[in-house]
């Protein structure tokens, strides 16, 4: 078998920027078959994912933690600190229960909807299997996940936040009003 290092210069289909990949690939004997083995973005330096700022700061912190894991390709890493980062959300939102099922389970009486409550629950098996199991799970298995996670915390957090400033400036509006005709 052979190793070989291929670099790949391409467009993003997303944002038509220019991104340089190399591809590690391993021939059979025959030079003709062979396998992926892995692909690297080199150019630009991909970005850590990060939850809003409105998220609390320990849950923000265990995700990049667990966002920089993924980064590195460690997966089963990454899978534990994204379930912390969901334990730590329940925490903050009041969840009662003495394991984390369970407090996703209560977030049903916080108001969180029964979809969020299934993707956190994904995110806490991902870490459970990849932690006690042993289980690997593929980059995009993971990149799922804190999609997932990100996605809840968008609802929990960011919305509310960003309608607190709308309503916020809307009476500013109005009082302004208010004051400059009496």
């Amino acid at each position: 078998m052979r190793t070989w290092l291929r670099q790949i210069i391409a467009n993003c289909s997303h944002c038509r920027e220019t991104v340089v990949m190399h591809q590690l690939l391993r021939f059979n004997e025959d030079g003709e078959t062979g396998e992926v083995l892995r692909v690297i973005q080199v150019w630009p330096e991909r970005q850590s994912r990060e939850l809003h700022p409105s998220a609390p700061n320990a849950v923000r912190d265990l995700f990049a933690e667990g966002a920089r894991a993924e980064a590195a390709e460690a997966y089963r890493a990454a899978g534990a600190m994204y379930r912390a980062a969901v334990e730590e959300l329940c925490k903050d939102l009041g969840a009662a229960g003495n394991n984390l099922a369970k407090k996703i389970n209560d977030l049903v009486n916080r108001g969180v909807t029964p979809q969020i409550m299934e993707d956190l629950h994904e995110a806490r098996l991902l870490g459970n299997w990849s932690l006690h199991d042993g289980l690997e799970f593929s980059a995009e298995e993971v990149a799922d996940v804190a999609e997932l996670i990100a996605e809840a915390v968008h609802i929990l957090y960011v919305q509310p936040e960003e309608r607190r400033a709308m309503r916020d400036a809307r009476k500013a509006r109005r009082d302004a009003f208010a004051a400059g005709n009496p």
